[in-house]
């Protein structure tokens, strides 16, 4: 007798240790990307001074500048990469396409650097304290394209899960760096937490909505997020099912088979 299973409703239930080790994990990556802007910070603290406030002048060398792009994109590329690799760890049966991820997270972040160049010389010409509310945004902006990407390629079906999960912890970690600005009278010291903040709200924000949406999805017996429920007038219209890698390789295989035996 064959034996019938149905899917069940909701993403994948959430361990408790898995939630500590997402914290983990994205509050090492983004550490990392952290000490890589110190060490680069300190190295070149001469070039940098008019960053911190230590001489006013009118001019500031592009010399000034150009280090500031390369240390932002080396520390918020590699803190991003070993972010969504260590989180991808973490939950294997989801994140199967941690390559694919990796890939157009770099390539992202490079998209996004060459966009942020004319800002940092606007903010530079202008005042160069604001630069590092630039750089600030330029770390949120990479931070949530890396974890939106990570979503999107390895969580298909609830990819909009993950949309809602980092929108909520990017306001979350923006009221956190804005306290701490309060605190903090220095914007440069607000750099050096931007990343492990960032990272850490968005694991720990994106798991409590996963795990809220797969407990009322499993109440209501319905995916109310999946990317196969229509609403509205998209009612009754064919959703393109998303096929996995080994389905696809089977199907082109038996088609040869055919082929052949024809």
């Amino acid at each position: 007798m064959e034996q019938i299973t149905t899917k069940e409703v909701g993403p994948a239930k959430i361990s408790f240790s898995t939630f500590l080790l997402k914290l983990l994990a994205a509050g090492t990556g983004g550490t990392v990307g952290s000490l890589i802007l110190l060490i680069v910070f300190v190295v070149f603290n001469t070039l940098l001074d008019p960053l911190t406030g230590g001489q006013e002048a009118e001019y500031i060398s592009p010399v000034f500048v150009f280090i500031l792009m390369i240390m932002v994109f080396l520390s918020s590329t590699v803190g991003n990469l070993l972010s969504v690799f260590l989180i991808s760890l973490t939950e294997r049966d989801k994140y199967k396409r941690t390559s694919s991820a990796l890939y157009q997270v770099f390539s992202l972040s490079l998209i996004i650097f060459l966009l942020m160049v004319p800002v940092y010389f606007i903010t530079a010409a202008s005042n160069a304290s604001v630069t590092a509310y630039a750089i600030a945004l330029h770390i949120i902006i990479s931070a949530q394209t890396s974890a939106l990407i990570l979503e999107i390629v390895s969580n298909y079906r609830y990819a909009l899960v993950g949309v809602y999960g980092v929108t909520f912890s990017i306001l979350l970690s923006a009221a956190v760096i804005f306290g701490l600005n309060n605190i903090i009278s220095s914007p440069v010291s607000l750099l050096f937490v931007a990343l492990p903040v960032v990272w850490g709200s968005m694991a720990f924000v994106q798991t409590i909505v996963t795990m809220l949406y797969g407990w009322l999805a499993r109440i209501y017996d319905k995916d109310f997020l999946s990317t196969q429920t229509v609403y509205g007038d998209d009612y009754g219209k064919d959703v393109e099912e998303e096929i996995s890698p080994d389905e696809s390789l089977k199907d082109e295989s038996g088609a040869d088979f055919l082929r052949k035996q024809n």
